[in-house]
Order: C-alpha cells, then sequence, then structure tokens
C-alpha cells in the first residue's frame, strides 16, 4: 500500500524568517553547524537522512556531507522518531507500536482455503481475506507529536482525540521534519530549562495539490482511467486442496494482479516530497462521505518524483478480491507530513485471467496461437501418488504418436528447460510477463515413472538426471558412450509461481514436458536482423498535426527492399516465403524510459495480406507483408506533434527520447529457415527552445554584476531590469512592466509579427507546437511582487504591490510552454525591479552643545530624494519640503511621507544617550525632524556626530532613506 518513507514527522507553525533572523542569539554550542545547514539547505541541498549518534543528530544531506546538531549534551539522549514503509513510528530505527499517517497499510490478504470437498462433489472457495481495522468500529488511529507537550496526541479519522504520556522528545536535542518544515529542538542549559528553544527552518515548497495525468477516460463513469488494465489472476492451486474423488484441484481465492503504471503531477512541481508516503484510498461511486474511503484496493509497489518535471510516477497493483459490485474508484494521497495531499478520483477495474505453461519459443512466433506443454489438472495428494498412471492421464503412452515430444536433445549434451517454458493468458493472447506480472519463477522435478509397454516395464525416467532445470543424460545409471539413452522419452513436471500483491508465493500452473533424446540435434538456423531504414532524428518543433506531411515520415521500407532483404535473403519467393514463415508476425514499438528500461508503446500482430496499420501515442505503423508475387509490400512508419519527447522518455545519446519498431516475422521450422526480426530505431527531440529575448531590454548577469552585487549568486543569465512606468489607472508612477516587451517579436503562420502570445493564438496554428503559455514566480512572494492580470494565454503585467525598501529587487520568473503534446518546457529568467529614487547629499547640522538652556536644530531642510538621473525628486523650498516639477509631471507622484530617527547602531550615538544624565534631553521629534538638546549643566568636553535617518515613502512605489549628520558641538564661545 506504502511507498517507503524514510523522514521525520513533526509539528511547527512559526515564522521562518524570524527564526533565522535569530539564529545566532538561539543557538549556542549548536550555532555553527545550524547555520551552515540552514545555507546548504537554502542553497538547494536536501536532507537525505537523520540519525542519533555519540554527539547528538546527525543530517545526511544530498551532497555527501553530514553536520551534527548538540547542545553540549550526550548524543546518547538525542532522539530521531521517523515513519516506516509500513506507517508506523520508529525510533531510532525500532518499530513501535505507534501508528504514524491515518491510512491502513496492509496489502489485501489472500483467501483462506476452501475445505476438502465430499466425494464426488467440488470444495467451495475460500471466503475472502478481510484487512485488519484499527481501532474500535473501524476508526483509523495515528499518533501526533505534540511540540509543546514533547509528547504524543492521538488522533482519530484525521481529527485530534485525547493526548497521552507517550513522550517522543529527548532530554538531549530532537528533531521533527513535517513536510516542508524542519524543527530542532534543543534542551536549555539552566536548571530550570527556561532557555530551551526551537530553531525552525523552511525546506522547500509545499505541496498543494496532486492530479491524475489522464490518457483515457472511462467508456463506463465519468472519470480518467488508467491507460494500462489492471488484470488479475483469480485463483492458485495447491496440492492440498482438490476433489476428493475426481482429485481436480480446488482453485483457492487470493489477491495477485499485474502492475500499471501511472502518472501524477504535483503543484507546484517543485515541492518538498522527500520521505513522502504515497498510498491510496478507495470507494465505489455511490459512496459520497470522505469517510467512506477505504484503503484496500490499489497498492503502491513504487514511487518515483520527478525532480524537473513535478511527475509523480507510480507502479500500483490491485487487489481484485476488494473490489465491490459497485464501479471502483480510487485517488492517490500523497504524505509529506502527517497531513495528506488527495488526488483526484480515477476510475479502477480488474479483468481475471487464466494462466497457463506454454512453449515459450514457439508460441513468441505465433501469439494467437500458443504452444501449450501437458497441463496438469490434478492434485498430487501424497508422495506417491505421481506413479506412472497419474503421469500417463496427461502425457499419454511411451512413444504414442497422439503424444509427442515437446522438444529433444542430443544425447551427449544437455536441455536447460528454464530458457523453454513461460507462464501466458489464453484469455490475452500473451505472456504474463508483457501483460505486467512480476515475480515469476519455476520448480522443476522427475516423476520417478514413466514406464514403456515393454515386458521390463523400461523407465523412461533412469536414462536422464535433472539439476535446476538442465536435464542430461544419467551418467551415473549408464556406462560406455551414452548411446543406450537415445530414443528414450523421460518426462518433467514444471510448477509455475508467482507471489500474491502479499508476497506469498502460490502455485498458478503445472504441466508436464515429454522430452525427446536424439543422436543429433541439428542447431537452428541463425535470425536474419534486417534494419527497416537508417536511424531517423526527428525534431519535435518541426512536426504538424498531418502523420502523411513528408516532415513526419520516418522511415519507409520499399518492395524492392522487401523482396531483396526478406524474400531473396532465403533463397523464395514470396508466395514460397509464406509457406515457410507464419503468416502472423509480431509488431512491437518502445521507448527508453527514463530509467534506461524498455517501456511497451504497443504490441500487436499482424497478418500477411492484410493491412497493418495502426497509431499510437503519435506513431503511426503501416505493414503490408503480401504473399502473391504480383502484389507490393511495404513498411512505413511516421509520427506527428502528438508524440513524446525527452521531457517524458530518457534522452539517449542526447539524440532525444528512443523509439524501436520491431517486427518479428517467425520461421515454422527454424532448422532450415531464420527468423527475420526487422528493426527501425528513431528518435525525437524537443529542443527546449526559449523565445527570444527583446535585444532592447535584455541584459546577461555577466555584464551587470558591477552594478548588482547580489547577482554573485544568482543561476540566471537572462535578466530584465523593470524601471517602471506611469499606471494608467491611477495615473502614478508604479514599478510595472509588460510581460510581452521582454521578448522579441515573431512572425505567425500568416506572416504577421506578434509578440509570444500571438504564437499560438493566430488562428489556432503554432509554427513551434506550444499549445499555451503559462508564467509563474519561481517562487511565490509573500508581499514583494504579484502579477496584476491573468498568466496564462494572455498578455498581462507584473508590478509591485508595496513600496520598494532596497535599491533593487531580484525576482526569478518562469514561464512554462505546454507543447501539443501535453509536455511542459519550462525557462526562468530574472527580473530586477530598480528602485527609480535615491537619497541625496545632505549637509549636515550643528547644535552647540555647551549653549544656554534647550538647543533645537532643524534637519527637514536636509532632506535631498533624487532620480537615477541625478534630478531633485523632494528638496527643501520656501521652508518646506515640496515636490520637484519632474516629480509632479513626469513621475506623477504624490508628496510622500517622511519620518525620522536617530541612528541608534551608530556608536557616537550610544556613548552621547549612554552617559547622559537622568534630567537630560536628546531627541528627535518624529514628524517634524527637529532635534533637541539640552542638559544639566555641565560643559560637553568633545564633539558627537550622530545621524538622523530620513525615511520617505512614495506610497506604493519608492521607500528612500537619507542619512542626515548631526553634531553635537562642544565648541565655548565663539
Amino acid at each position: 500500500m506504502f511507498l517507503t518513507g524514510t523522514m521525520l514527522i513533526g509539528a511547527g507553525c512559526k515564522d521562518y524568517d524570524d527564526d533565522i533572523k535569530s539564529l545566532n542569539n538561539r543557538i549556542d554550542a549548536s550555532n555553527a553547524s545550524v547555520d551552515e545547514l540552514k545555507a546548504l539547505i537554502e542553497a538547494g541541498s536536501v536532507i537525505k537522512s537523520v540519525t542519533t549518534t555519540a554527539d547528538g543528530l546527525t543530517f545526511t544531506l544530498s551532497n555527501g556531507e553530514s553536520y551534527t546538531i548538540t547542545n553540549g549534551v550526550d548524543g546518547t539522549n538525542a532522539v530521531v522518531w521517523t515513519i516506516g514503509s509500513d506507517g508506523y513510528w520508529y525510533k531510532d530505527g525500532n518499530k513501535t507500536e505507534y501508528k504514524a499517517i491515518g491510512v491502513d497499510g496492509k496489502d489485501g490478504q489472500d483467501g483462506k482455503d476452501g475445505q476438502d470437498g465430499k466425494p464426488g462433489a467440488d470444495g467451495q472457495d475460500g471466503k475472502d481475506g478481510k484487512d485488519g481495522q484499527d481501532g474500535k468500529d473501524g476508526d483509523t488511529i495515528y499518533y501526533v507529536p505534540n511540540i509543546e507537550t514533547g509528547c504524543f496526541d492521538i488522533w482519530k479519522n484525521g481529527e485530534y482525540s485525547e493526548s497521552t504520556t507517550i513522550s517522543w522528545k529527548a532530554s538531549g536535542v530532537s528533531g521533527i521534519v513535517n513536510g516542508n518544515i524542519l524543527t530542532l529542538t534543543i534542551p536549555g542549559t539552566k536548571a530550570d530549562g527556561s532557555d530551551a528553544r526551537e530553531v525552525e527552518i523552511l525546506l522547500g515548497a509545499q505541496l498543494g495539490s496532486v492530479a491524475f495525468v489522464p490518457e483515457v477516460v472511462s467508456s463506463e463513469v465519468p472519470y480518467a482511467t488508467t491507460t494500462d488494465e489492471f488484470l488479475h489472476i483469480a485463483s492458485y492451486l495447491t496440492e492440498s486442496k482438490y476433489n476428493a474423488a475426481t482429485k481436480e484441484f480446488l482453485p483457492q481465492s487470493w489477491n495477485k494482479s499485474n502492475e500499471v503504471d501511472l502518472v501524477y503531477r504535483m503543484n507546484p512541481t517543485n515541492a518538498y516530497v522527500e520521505g513522502a508516503v504515497l498510498a491510496f484510498v478507495n470507494r465505489d461511486v455511490t459512496t459520497r462521505a470522505i469517510a467512506g474511503d477505504e484503503s484496500d484496493l490499489l497498492n503502491v509497489v513504487s514511487g518515483t518524483f520527478g525532480e524537473t518535471d513535478g511527475n509523480i510516477d507510480i507502479v500500483a497493483t490491485i487487489n481484485p478480491m476488494a473490489l465491490s459490485t459497485q464501479n471502483n474508484i480510487a485517488a492517490l494521497q500523497v504524505w509529506a507530513g502527517q497531513n495528506p495531499v488527495t488526488s483526484d478520483f480515477i476510475h479502477v477495474k480488474s479483468t481475471a485471467i487464466d494462466a497457463v505453461i506454454v512453449d515459450s519459443l514457439e508460441t513468441k512466433k505465433d501469439l494467437a496461437n500458443p504452444v501449450l506443454l501437458y497441463t496438469r489438472t490434478k492434485a498430487i495428494s501424497n508422495d506417491k501418488a505421481e506413479d506412472d498412471t497419474f503421469v500417463k492421464q496427461f502425457v499419454g503412452k511411451v512413444g504414442a504418436k497422439s503424444y509427442p515430444a515437446n522438444f529433444e536433445f542430443a544425447y551427449n549434451g544437455s536441455i536447460d528447460l528454464k530458457e523453454l517454458v513461460g507462464l501466458y493468458s489464453n484469455d490475452k493472447d500473451n505472456f504474463l510477463y508483457t501483460l505486467g506480472f512480476k515475480g515469476m519463477s519455476y520448480e522443476f522435478s522427475l516423476p520417478e515413472e514413466y514406464l514403456a509397454e515393454d515386458n521390463d516395464k523400461t523407465n523412461q525416467q533412469w536414462f536422464v538426471q535433472l539439476n535446476d532445470g538442465v536435464v542430461e543424460v544419467n551418467k551415473e545409471n549408464l556406462t560406455g558412450a551414452y548411446t543406450q539413452a537415445i530414443g528414450r522419452t523421460p518426462i518433467v513436471r514444471v510448477d509455475a509461481y508467482l507471489p500474491s500483491n502479499g508476497g506469498t508465493k502460490q502455485m498458478v500452473a503445472s504441466s508436464y514436458i515429454k522430452l525427446s533424446i536424439a543422436a543429433t540435434v541439428a542447431p537452428d538456423k541463425d535470425d536474419n536482423n534486417v534494419q527497416i531504414a537508417a536511424d531517423a532524428e526527428k525534431l519535435y518543433r518541426a512536426l504538424t498535426a498531418d502523420m502523411k506531411d513528408a516532415v513526419n515520415t520516418v522511415a519507409k521500407m520499399s518492395y524492392e527492399d522487401i523482396n531483396n532483404k526478406l524474400y531473396g535473403a532465403e533463397g523464395l519467393t514470396s508466395t514460397n516465403f509464406w509457406n515457410a514463415y507464419n503468416k502472423t508476425y509480431n509488431v512491437l514499438l518502445t521507448v527508453t524510459d527514463v530509467n534506461g528500461a524498455q517501456k511497451t508503446i504497443f504490441e500487436a500482430q499482424g497478418k500477411a495480406d492484410q493491412l497493418f496499420d495502426k497509431t499510437s501515442d503519435g506513431i503511426n505503423v503501416m505493414i503490408n507483408l503480401n504473399s502473391q508475387s504480383v502484389t507490393t509490400s511495404a513498411v512505413e512508419i511516421y509520427t506527428n506533434n502528438q508524440v513524446k519527447t525527452q521531457h517524458t522518455y530518457k534522452n539517449v545519446d542526447g539524440k532525444g527520447a528512443e523509439y524501436t519498431l520491431t517486427i518479428s516475422v517467425n520461421a515454422k521450422d527454424n532448422k532450415a529457415n531464420g527468423n527475420f526480426i526487422l528493426t527501425q530505431k528513431f528518435y525525437v527531440l524537443e529542443e527546449h527552445k526559449a523565445y527570444p529575448y527583446n535585444i532592447l531590454y535584455h541584459f546577461l548577469k555577466s555584464t551587470i554584476n558591477g552594478a548588482y552585487a547580489d547577482f554573485e549568486g544568482e543561476t540566471q543569465e537572462d535578466i530584465v531590469i523593470v524601471k517602471g512606468q506611469v499606471d494608467p489607472t491611477s495615473s502614478t508612477w508604479k514599478m510595472s512592466s509588460v510581460v510581452s516587451e521582454h521578448f522579441a517579436k515573431t512572425k505567425n503562420t500568416q506572416g504577421t509579427e506578434v509578440n509570444i502570445f500571438g504564437y499560438y493564438l493566430e488562428d489556432g496554428v503554432d509554427p513551434d507546437n506550444v499549445a499555451s503559455i503559462t508564467f509563474d514566480w519561481a517562487e511565490q512572494p509573500v508581499k514583494d511582487v504579484t502579477p496584476t492580470a491573468p498568466q496564462k494565454d494572455t498578455d498581462f503585467t507584473i508590478a509591485l504591490d508595496g513600496e520598494l525598501e532596497v535599491p533593487y529587487l531580484i525576482k526569478d520568473m518562469t514561464y512554462t510552454t505546454t507543447l501539443v503534446n501535453g509536455e511542459d518546457c519550462p525557462f526562468t529568467y530574472s527580473i530586477v525591479f530598480v528602485n527609480p529614487f535615491v537619497a541625496g547629499k545632505a549637509s549636515g547640522v550643528t547644535i552647540l552643545g555647551n549653549q544656554i538652556g534647550e538647543q533645537t536644530a532643524a534637519t527637514a531642510s536636509q532632506v535631498r530624494v533624487n532620480d537615477k538621473f541625478n534630478d531633485a525628486i523632494l528638496s527643501w523650498s520656501y521652508s518646506k519640503l515640496d515636490l520637484t516639477n519632474k516629480a509632479k509631471n513626469d513621475y506623477k507622484v504624490a508628496m510622500p511621507t517622511v519620518s525620522y530617527a536617530f541612528d541608534t547602531t551608530e556608536q557616537a550615538y550610544k556613548d552621547l544617550v549612554g552617559n547622559l544624565s537622568d534630567g537630560s534631553t536628546f531627541k528627535v521629534d518624529a514628524q517634524s525632524g527637529v532635534v533637541t538638546w539640552q542638559n544639566e549643566g555641565a560643559t560637553l568636553a568633545q564633539d558627537y556626530v550622530v545621524t538622523v535617518v530620513a525615511t520617505v515613502t512614495f506610497e506604493n512605489l519608492s521607500v528612500v532613506e537619507c542619512r542626515i549628520p548631526v553634531t553635537v558641538s562642544a565648541k565655548i564661545g565663539k
């Protein structure tokens, strides 16, 4: 049911920025390590594990480095609580009895064995196994650590139930991760523990939602469904359950299905999900309440979080015994912390199929006509039951023509039966491994008796020996050259096994293999490997929607090549060719997935004299292999703009997604003719083509580092600098920019120059196969900047939503082009908002500190604000601060607010104020900027120069700090 989770779980809700700012004051012995840990996480490192050591808690990061957090206490007093793959809390790696997440983690159980039937009557199948319930009346109980109490709280069905005295907090340092928040609990050093503290670090973006990526819509209910179907083996066989009269097996119910791939997408795509647990919940479509959800239908076999595309690739199995009689729906839950995010529901169902053992080599030649071995349908009830009489029910008499041998081998050689058998489904005309079943195994045994009808009842089994599926003549029983084994027909039993979804190994089929020992065995002829055409490389941006456009052609094999490379290669006419080869041929189209494994796009069969024409995932294959000498044969492969690229599959050798078409034409007799394997490789590359930036406004990081020092740590090379413009709505200057201005214009399909939002909107045709474009901030801002118009498909303006308090602000903007095949291509550039105003130079004011009585000085007259061109914006005019004509007419700003305060961090201010007597006065009026000085009679011994900071705020635009020197002079007399 679960994907393994390894991270700590806890709770926390403090403000991250405040914690980071106060780290130096809140951490003692652990200060350096916490700062390093925090800096590395902010730089992109990910915590992979947390363990207790002799020194405290050790954090291992994705860069391979480790950091230990202590508070001067013995590491044995530290503790780490983790969530295991079974959904329970683990204390320092040891499982506890406390459940950690609110979903049942058990796989569907196998049914109990049925009872033996009375003679002549079949026994009943066992009842379905049921999952155990948590708590009373099916309550889902789990334990949540309480940060304040240091103990676990009990939650039921997603709500707080009661507190406990079960402590999770150690006397030393403890750590908890709740989703994307890391909370470090560090004990105090004082006796009363009053200096204990907690530090919280934001590990990444919080997961907001999860959505299924649909390719198929159910025909039964209005839900998306899986692309590949769920299948299950309805029952297994056991030697102990059979009809007492007939010995026929009594099939036993169980849970065994194939593995099916499902893809979900996270929002945001860069959400922090390290150590998250994946599980499914399910219900039937008649159940509406969340309380009705179960967790027994789908199991997560594995789950992979994409590092760049935000996808969650799930491999799942289904528990067929949990299917209700109604239509079943299921949703994925991602537990990144103790609060799950649940996806939309999809329709799921499963079809029961059979399992038989076949001659795998012959069956592969023609999947529609499997070659079965001698199927065993009766149980071997005791050690002596598999005698000559028993086995002849299935393989017949020795040498009887109606029961031919399955395989032959030479008397002086051997045969490996493991290479020759396979599990197959008649219901699906295919092998179980192709259908997604995993874990099959085979056990071979040599029955003691298989007797000839001669006077001596010659036992065929005496002539051979078996070792791990390999049969050869018995060299202990035989002497000489072993030629006496020639002509013998021994038998071998093969039992096929599969593991249930819960991992219990059970037998699903059993057969006998009849062998023939020959004097010599002619080797099979080698396969004829034919390359249809040279490897093709297609650029996705050049493809069109019409499959038959010339640009979409991947490869063609003409009738000339087919005649020469197929018919002529074996010295046959086209007519004779199909007498020697199976007229049914196999067609397999695969692609290399992100893990480097082969993923099947489709597997089908074609027939000679019939056109094979199949389209899937933007690829069309047409095959015409005719048996008449006067007709045309050809192989044609096409693709279009629905095909997937390296954004979905592995980029092989930089060429893009690698597709392989294989056409297998199998000989009826491999000793006379070799099989033909026709292959075609082709690659589809998406160039990840960013829109060109407008050369008028495009900066490179390398060219502006001198002006913007913070760019030393930036990763984005492409930069647009925003100086602002007059907002037409408010008629005032605003730090805003129209996004389309950042990019160069291009010509649409009609030859008209348009901006990026016109690429795909003009007549719905985009020359670069882009269906839509979406803009968003790479990191969601709290207050800094927000888009002021829709972000998708239409032009919009970005703007500050408050005053710019720093000289410039750097924000990374991501725009994502969604291709017509559904793939996303994200690009990022930096936008720099530059404060339009700067502080002018102030001359400063002087107060005579040794004059008699109260002394004052006005600082407002020294307030100066200029723009970037050094033109005055705000200055002293006619005994007051006033806006200049440029401020009023060009920037159209309103009169700013001005507040005044001393710079209390300067040493001169600290020395002056710190030594004043209680009756002395030194202050600045916050509204007027007037500085007042008066002491209690002593003579000032030296000058003190302090600074008044005038903070000038232009509403929704700019904040400028003007620094005005104020000298408290010790001058005496003239």
